[in-house]
């Protein structure tokens, strides 16, 4: 896992510290409490989870919230190693929205992936996100998402405590998967039974 921040939505991504804090998981970035966690508060920070393989992200649980524990997920679907990008142009950068996912607390969210999504880097951030704009407050009003600022406070701190998915099936060039093996086997069978047949005849 490594952490990335951002001091807004158009600025570059950089690398920042990865902390644990026992019993409430991990936080992003060298601040104090309660912003040495995944936070939209003075700066965007987020986690990405690199994997040798490809894996379906099913879960997320955070161990530790404090004022709202509002998260987005993504998954990169682009070519290659995802490059530096701002926030604002994830999804122009190859990364796919899962979901935002409102007041998650200390929940073990679903993520509702679909089966086909597997990827090898998947990041997850405190608040919502929007094509075109990047990291919201993660909270919605009848006009659109709410803005963080002196009017709207909510911002959002989690630690993320643990995720859960699955690594996608493979099956080598040249290899049947066992069920279509054994269709295979049976119809093999049921040729040679008939060709025994011919030739008693």
């Amino acid at each position: 896992m490594t952490g990335w921040r951002a001091s807004g939505n158009t600025t570059t991504l950089a690398t920042t510290t990865v902390g644990y804090w026992g019993g409430s998981g991990i936080g992003i970035g060298p601040e104090g409490s309660p912003e040495h966690s995944l936070d939209n508060a003075n700066g965007y920070e987020v986690a990405v989870l690199s994997f040798d393989d490809l894996v379906r992200l099913d879960t997320v649980k955070a161990g530790w919230w404090s004022n709202d524990s509002d998260i987005f997920v993504m998954a990169y679907t682009g070519v290659g190693t995802p490059t530096t990008t701002s926030l604002q142009n994830l999804t122009s950068s190859g990364w796919t929205l899962v979901g935002n996912y409102s007041n998650i607390g200390t929940t073990t969210v679903q993520l509702g992936t679909d089966e086909n999504l597997y990827s090898s880097f998947w990041l997850i951030g405190a608040g919502g996100v929007q094509a075109g704009v990047g990291v919201t407050s993660g909270d919605r009003s009848s006009t659109g998402w709410r803005t963080l600022g002196t009017t709207y406070g909510k911002y959002d701190y989690v630690k993320i405590a643990a995720v859960g998915g699955v690594t996608k099936p493979d099956t080598p060039p040249g290899k049947v998967s066992e069920p279509g093996l054994l269709g295979l086997l049976g119809i093999g069978l049921v040729g040679l039974f008939g060709l025994q047949r011919r030739r008693a005849r």
